[in-house]
């Protein structure tokens, strides 16, 4: 994000929330990533499988 002149802005949709393991907080309008490596994304194996077969 660094790279557009508008990186301190952040839009957030939790549409992904159902397939994550563990959906990022948002508190005060804030957007908490966790501190772990990466990009703090885990996947929900079995929601992604659920909803895989609406492709």
């Amino acid at each position: 994000m660094r790279v557009t002149e508008t990186a301190h802005w952040l839009e957030w949709c939790d549409w992904a929330d159902l397939i994550l393991a563990e959906p990022f907080e948002v508190r005060n309008g804030l957007v908490h990533i966790p501190d772990r490596p990466g990009s703090g994304i885990e996947w929900n194996e079995s929601a992604i499988a659920k909803y895989a077969h609406r492709l």
